[in-house]
């Protein structure tokens, strides 16, 4: 976990397989095709042939020739032989006028190519294929596209937070797009390998460049193969990568993200060469809305029991991460010292919250990395509930990292997870958590759209199709393994950062089949100067109402929400007094509380089904930076927390209020 913003998770969709119904498959035959589906509200009509609609499409909606493309064919009307228009969520039989409130896409075939036609979001460009599967289920975020060997995403971007600094573009570019792309060190460390060499029209440290491009355009060109696949595992191992810009415009830029069978460079080139800025008229949309989380038809009554009441009893369980549990192969068991230290650790602490609450956790949370092993017999100890028998229900978040998340380091073990190499891991996993026995609450790669995790689109080529194949490699395995114990939490962060459209956490979602509940990360760090703290916090009401909007423009109010992690800090030291901001805080917990115990609650508070407060603090160097703990822990003996008794008061009467609301006291 890395805290550098004020969160609150936007969740949202992409895709369909057939998993939770019992569906197998660890490999990746088929998995980039898999991770993208149409979902328009109607079949697509027969191609437009009316000559009024493909005037207009042609002359009317632009009159000063930005549609026109020579080199693919595209010179007057008269080259088009069909136009297929997507105004709004479907395919229209007729298209005559557009608006400022309509969403309107353009594909226009002659006899071997496609010329695409953005117009909300104001760009063209054309393929040489005039056989091509558009996607817009969640075009306002990207469009995907099939044809011949190659599935290409396309964004565009214009999300740049760096427009008041002298270099902006650049400064985003190299920080938050192309950071490891030009990484030689990052394309060794993890077994790739450049098809052609990077090609740029203008950086910082190159202002002459090596690339040309018609006039006003900026463009940047990336070929990397995923190598040492020798298993075959991979069905479109090749990614060609452009980025296009106007050079005067620092803010707006398209990405074009190819994955191919075979290598394809020369067909990138001729695609971003033929993309053009247009004049964007109308409104981008998605168009993917779920249906009801899906109760799996496989799993053990227990499990689907915990499901039902997750998803049909409005209360909220609770829970505290303070440590993660020891999954290293020779510390599994009592006996052994490191098993022994955290497990007193653990349960200390345990005992202490839930003697200052007065009240017993219902959720256990831990983490693991990918290295480590399922922690069955501290699991069975701390957490082993169902979900009925008063022992609390184990979160167990896993994370696809071998480095603790360190990104500097240049290594992320995704590639070798498409690769293959990590199936026994997944395996052991997945024989180790159905060992277990009891109903798991597992959150897989949680806050992945984001720069600060080995799992997250900037380490994995800007393609976030590569979160999904993973999860659903891990996903498909622990079904083949048996296990009927499994709800899957997905967790992005409610920021998504680098600020993209490409990277928005609607690209990440695993698909309705492979996901049970929603998870939910949102901070409040606190650390404002004392006498801005009150003015300037954003309270619990306000992060989860505007996280519930989202929410619910994607998916049904039968999805349940799991606040993952969360905490409302008291000040750190690396920005003035430690605990300065001790007060906000306890009225932060009193606001939530008041929320959550209300007469009549609000509709966000009931999708909310579990709540684990952070009971950790973020560091710089030796120095607390965000001070989210409220109990010290006994690896931290010097740290005092005496000052927070007003939030250890304001849980214990929060508590109090919600037994009397329930009538269980």
């Amino acid at each position: 976990m890395k805290k550098l913003f004020n969160r609150f998770l936007m969740l949202s969709t992409i895709t369909f397989l057939s998993a939770c119904n019992g569906a197998g498959g660890g490999t990746q035959s088929s998995e980039e095709s898999d991770s993208v589906a149409s979902n328009t509200s109607e079949e697509i009509n027969p191609n437009i042939t009316d000559q009024d609609s493909l005037n207009y499409a042609f002359s009317g909606v632009y009159t000063n020739g930005e549609v026109k493309d020579a080199a693919n064919g595209f010179n007057s009307v008269s080259d088009i032989r069909s136009m297929k228009a997507f105004n709004t969520g479907k395919y229209v039989g007729r298209f005559t006028s557009t608006s400022n409130r309509e969403d309107v896409k353009l594909e226009l075939y002659n006899d071997h190519a496609m010329r695409f036609v953005n117009v909300s979001n104001g760009y063209v460009f054309s393929l040489p294929f005039n056989e091509v599967a558009v996607d817009y289920s969640i075009a306002k975020q990207r469009t995907t596209m099939t044809f011949g060997d190659s599935i290409l995403n396309v964004s565009f971007e214009s999300g740049n937070p760096y427009t008041s600094l002298s270099t902006p573009w650049y400064t985003y570019g190299e920080e938050w797009l192309m950071r490891y792309l030009l990484r030689d060190e990052f394309i060794g460390k993890n077994g790739l390998q450049r098809t052609v060499p990077c090609k740029y029209s203008f950086t910082p440290s190159n202002p002459f460049g090596d690339l040309e491009f018609k006039d006003g355009y900026d463009v940047y060109f990336f070929g990397v193969k995923i190598a040492g696949d020798d298993n075959n595992q991979i069905e479109r191992p090749y990614y060609n990568i452009g980025i296009v810009r106007v050079k005067s415009d620092p803010k707006n830029f398209c990405l074009f993200v190819m994955k191919s069978k075979t290598e394809q460079s020369k067909l990138m080139e001729d695609i971003v060469t033929s993309y053009s800025r247009i004049t964007s008229k109308g409104t981008a949309r998605n168009y993917f809305h779920s249906h009801a989380a899906k109760e799996c038809e496989y799993w053990d009554e227990d499990t689907k029991a915990l499901f039902k009441k997750l998803t049909t009893t409005e209360y909220v369980n609770w829970g505290v991460f303070s440590y993660s549990m020891p999954g290293e192969e020779n510390a599994m068991e009592p006996g052994h010292g490191n098993y022994d230290s955290y497990y007193e650790w653990s349960k200390t602490v345990r005992d202490d919250i839930q003697q200052k609450w007065n009240h017993n956790f219902e959720i256990y949370p831990t983490y693991n990395h990918l290295i480590t092993r399922f922690p069955i017999q501290m699991a069975t100890a701390l957490a082993g509930g169902t979900g009925t028998d008063g022992k609390p229900v184990l979160q167990f978040t896993l994370q696809f990292t071998t480095n603790n998340n360190i990104v500097a380091d240049n290594i992320t073990p995704m590639f070798d997870i498409m690769r293959g190499k990590h199936d026994a891991r997944f395996r052991q996993f997945a024989k180790d958590m159905k060992a277990y026995g009891k109903p798991i609450l597992i959150r897989l790669n949680n806050e992945m759209n984001t720069d600060w995790t080995s799992y997250c689109g900037m380490m994995t080529l800007l393609d976030p199709d590569i979160f999904v194949m993973t999860w659903r490699r891990l996903y498909d395995i622990c079904v083949e393994e048996g296990c009927t114990n499994l709800i899957w939490i997905w967790n992005p962060i409610s920021v998504s950062a680098p600020y993209s459209s490409w990277g928005e956490d609607l690209c990440y979602f695993p698909g309705i089949d492979y996901v049970q509940l929603l998870g939910g990360t949102a901070y409040e760090f606190n650390n404002y100067a004392k006498e801005q703290s009150a003015s300037s916090i954003k309270s619990f009401k306000s992060l989860y109402t505007d996280l519930y909007k989202k929410n619910s423009r994607t998916f049904d109010t039968e999805w349940k929400l799991i606040i993952s992690e969360f905490a409302c800090g008291s000040g750190g030291e690396t920005t003035g007094e430690l605990g300065r901001n001790r007060d906000t805080q306890a009225q932060w917990v009193k606001d939530m509380w008041s929320e959550i115990n209300a007469k009549v609650q609000a509709e966000y508070v009931k999708q909310i089904r579990g709540a684990v407060w952070f009971n950790a603090n973020d560091y710089s160097g030796n120095k607390i930076m965000n001070r989210l703990q409220i109990v010290s822990r006994p690896t931290t003996p010097s740290e005092d927390y005496s000052d927070l008794s007003a939030t250890i008061e304001a849980f214990r009467q929060g508590f109090a209020d919600q037994d009397a609301r329930l009538g269980n006291k």
